[in-house]
């Protein structure tokens, strides 16, 4: 099976590649498509001892920085890309800091921590280049709605059968259901990435019952995915997304369903909430009661945060304002794996990048709680979640979902707003003309 999934997983890797240099828009469609597929050959070499999932996200981003080469003339060109100087600031200070890993460690792993956080940029940049309007962007909801196929039908399967590809325990050896997968993060993204798709789909496709049904079903589907892989982000996520969709879309008949179900989980289902959501959180809830460890929460991070922590006073200046040059992606936070990386300067830069995406999203929210400011609240909320406990820069597909979208509904408003003020133009002219031939 699995060497079958290889086959198939490098065929539609191919094509996918190639799309993306003939027909961009297909080819990023089916580069989310294909992923979940390629995440799932993860123990498989391909090429020596290059893996599949290595070499597709090393691809990416070279094709899309030649891309943007090409697509200078096009409508849509990288002069014209939200928040450019601040991506080009941060993937210039990670071509530094991965030279610095390239010669402390070798090639390879330079080049590995390199390439991870270029996906970043690319992410960002190849959603909004190419999605050119609401329909095109609907298309790519849809094309996430169906990568979610493979790792839902997988992920469901293990649920009902508890039949296991591989044995992952957590918090109070609890097995967690990460279908082929190398951990939990990743079905559990591919599960959030689902229901996002849907929410989106709901709110700009053409309404039907059939899709209604079909986005029911389908979202119920990935919930129970993710109840699964009992991850803590996931459900913080989650969690947020269900209180904030209803607030922030201002539907009274949502607000009243989510509290009608809260109600009804609350007084009928509370022993089963706490057999499978809470248990996940004991250790937090007793360090807050002061009946556990604080060491024990986060999954012991504590004593890795810790040991990182005493390694790095003990560098020399050079060190904490570039770097150590040697790779960290073993930190399970992502700024610590930034700042041993590249020091106080990146560290800096990466801080400074997440507050222009979440100034530019909160100034969304502001204007218009439209399905685009809501979209790419979801997403910064499941990047500010996940950095604390992962090293999320290091997940090409996460951070082409999650900077994609965000970038795709930065660009969107910002094409509306020129929009509007191409058509409003030539009103003054002529009503100044007007007042000439008047007098």
């Amino acid at each position: 099976m699995q060497d079958a999934l290889l086959y198939v997983a490098t065929s539609a890797s191919l094509v996918a590649l190639v799309l993306m240099i003939v027909k961009p828009l297909w080819g990023v469609m089916a580069l989310f498509v294909v992923r979940p597929l390629v995440d799932a050959t993860w123990s498989q070499s391909l090429v020596g001892d290059f893996k599949l999932t290595e070499i597709l996200s090393s691809a990416v981003p070279l094709i899309i920085v030649a891309r943007m080469v090409m697509d200078e003339g096009a409508r849509r060109p990288f002069k014209d890309m939200p928040l450019k100087w601040i991506w080009l600031i941060y993937s210039m200070d990670s071509a530094l800091f991965s030279t610095q890993v390239m010669f402390h460690d070798d090639w390879r792993a330079g080049l590995q921590v390199l390439l991870r956080h270029l996906n970043g940029f690319a992410g960002f940049y190849m959603v909004q280049a190419y999605c050119r309007n609401e329909r095109d962007f609907l298309r790519f909801a849809w094309a996430m709605a169906i990568a979610g196929f493979f790792p839902m039908a997988t992920g469901v399967f293990e649920n009902l059968t508890g039949s296991h590809w591989r044995i992952t325990v957590g918090d109070d050896d609890v097995v967690r259901n990460i279908g082929l997968y190398h951990d939990a993060i990743t079905i559990r993204y591919y599960a959030l990435q689902t229901i996002l798709s849907l929410l989106v789909i709901f709110a700009i496709g053409r309404r039907s019952t059939l899709v209604n049904v079909f986005s029911v079903i389908y979202g119920l589907m990935a919930a129970y995915v993710l109840r699964g892989a009992y991850s803590k982000s996931g459900f913080l996520t989650l969690g947020a997304w269900i209180v904030l969709w209803p607030l922030l879309r201002k539907s009274a008949k949502a607000s009243i369903g989510l509290a009608a179900g809260i109600l009804i989980v609350v007084v009928y289902y509370s022993k089963q909430l706490v057999q499978s959501f809470g248990f996940v959180f004991t250790k937090e809830v007793a360090a807050v009661q002061g009946t556990g460890e604080v060491h024990s929460t986060f999954a012991g991070r504590w004593g890795i945060w810790e040991e990182m922590a005493k390694e790095w006073q003990s560098l020399d200046l050079t060190a904490h304002v570039f770097g150590t040059g040697h790779i960290a992606n073993g930190a399970h936070n992502d700024y610590l794996q930034v700042l041993f990386h590249g020091g106080y300067l990146a560290l800096s830069i990466y801080v400074c990048l997440l507050c222009a995406v979440g100034w530019s999203v909160g100034r969304l929210l502001r204007e218009r709680m439209d399905i685009w400011a809501i979209a790419a609240l979801f997403m910064y909320i499941m990047w500010m979640v996940d950095s604390i406990g992962l090293v999320i820069s290091v997940f090409s597909g996460y951070q082409w979902l999650v900077w994609g979208v965000i970038g795709f509904c930065l660009r969107h408003r910002q094409d509306e707003k020129l929009r509007a003020h191409t058509k409003m133009a030539p009103i003054a002219p002529r009503r100044f003309a007007n007042l000439l031939g008047a007098v």
